[in-house]
């Protein structure tokens, strides 16, 4: 049973509602269609919603050989195998060009463009699910199964405001990954001028390091621990708290020789690649019951010599990142050895100047961290709008402003 449609709202398919046009590949032998100016868009590009520039680029004359559309038209992906993991939709700032795995969609007049292009990203999940395989493997969306697409189409002043409200939200995620990506040059920059000309020691002058052998597994005859597992590390700079730990059990050997403490540095010590060895994090303070787990290494720094934020920030140097992924062994996998970690240097200086850079790095990754959470925030509070303004269930009236 259909649910009741809002006051003044249609539904319709998407077919009755746009035109839909194909793209295409000027002869690449040709060097006279590209290099040019004219944005030519391929799966590539369709990373964002407002469609700016491209990698590639076609010259006037490349430009006659296939189909051109104005600015405000929506392109989006219908074949590759991107389809399998999202389903891009991009809307043009400008005149562009597209290729063959691009359909562009042309809306009638009353039809405000990005109104439609939200429609169909909030439809994300459900037409991902009709992706089909061509028969080389490839993702694709069938052309009739798109043009049957159902629309909610409310007046079209309603969609201006609605388009307001979700662009506004847009704007605020930019605004937020664009002071990231500032964060993140700003601490590139840091990095490279506190790190010059510091000396380098063995890791093991220090800190104690050493691996250990905690699994997944829950035995009845093992206390519950909470595990800090290989994905924890991996994914976060810092081990607080507020982690959603995983529960296992440990012996009582275990727990005394692989239970962590504030400042304790723990970093991969196998991986399927050799970039993704020696990741660092940094446990941030003190927290019950929490063991490290399997195919991790710990590295505790010595009293006096050794400062924990500042060898966790060591160890992320390009530098050292690289000392590490050679020093690797394997072949499918990589692990590190004991021996190699024998061999393993990082930056040394003092105690002092140890505790001030880490002061300094530190306050960037906190910084980075929280504009994150906000940008996370920000992308789980559009989804939430969406899900209200594009069925109607919250109305936009003529005093929304």
């Amino acid at each position: 049973m259909r649910a009741i449609l809002p006051t003044g709202w249609e539904r319709t398919e998407l077919g009755e509602i746009v035109t839909l046009r194909s793209g295409g590949t000027p002869n690449r032998a040709n060097i006279s269609f590209w290099k040019g100016s004219l944005p030519w868009i391929s799966a590539k590009d369709l990373k964002s919603f407002d469609l700016k520039d491209s990698i590639e680029h076609l010259t006037e004359v490349g430009a006659k050989q296939i189909n051109t559309v104005p600015a405000g038209t929506i392109l989006i992906l219908v074949r590759g195998m991107g389809l399998f993991k999202d389903f891009p939709v991009g809307i043009t700032s400008r005149p562009m060009a597209f290729n063959q795995d691009v359909k562009a969609l042309q809306p009638i007049s009353e039809i405000n463009a990005r109104f439609l292009a939200h429609s169909l990203v909030a439809m994300r999940g459900a037409v991902m699910g009709r992706v089909d395989r061509a028969g080389h493997g490839t993702g694709r969306l069938v052309t009739d199964y798109l043009l049957a697409l159902p629309v909610m189409r409310p007046p079209l002043p309603e969609q201006q405001r609605i388009v307001a409200v979700l662009d506004a939200w847009d704007r605020a995620i930019d605004q937020t990954k664009d002071l990231i990506s500032a964060r993140w040059k700003r601490k590139r920059a840091l990095v490279q001028t506190l790190f010059r000309n510091l000396p380098k020691r063995p890791l093991l002058e220090a800190a104690n390091v050493w691996f250990s052998g905690v699994d997944k597994k829950t035995r009845a005859d093992e206390a519950t621990v909470r595990l800090c597992n290989y994905m924890d590390v991996f994914h976060n700079s810092r081990i607080t708290s507020k982690l959603d730990f995983m529960s296992a059990t440990a012996s009582q050997s275990q727990i005394s020789c692989n239970s962590l403490r504030k400042h304790d540095v723990v970093f991969t010590k196998d991986s399927e690649t050799f970039e993704d060895i020696a990741e660092p994090a940094l446990i941030a303070e003190d927290i019950d019951g929490l063991v490290c787990g399997y195919h991790l290494a710990i590295a505790r720094p010595l009293d006096g010599i050794g400062h924990g934020p500042f060898i966790a920030q060591a160890m992320r140097h390009p530098e050292i990142r690289w000392q590490f992924s050679r020093l690797a062994n394997g072949v499918v996998r990589f692990g590190l050895t004991l021996n190699a970690i024998e061999q393993a240097a990082i930056f040394l200086p003092s105690l002092n100047v140890q505790e001030k850079i880490a002061a300094i790095l530190d306050a960037e990754d906190l910084m980075i961290e929280d504009l994150s959470a906000h940008a996370k925030l920000l992308r789980t509070q559009k989804r939430g709008l969406m899900q209200k303004l594009l069925t109607g269930e919250w109305r936009l009236g003529e005093k929304f402003e």
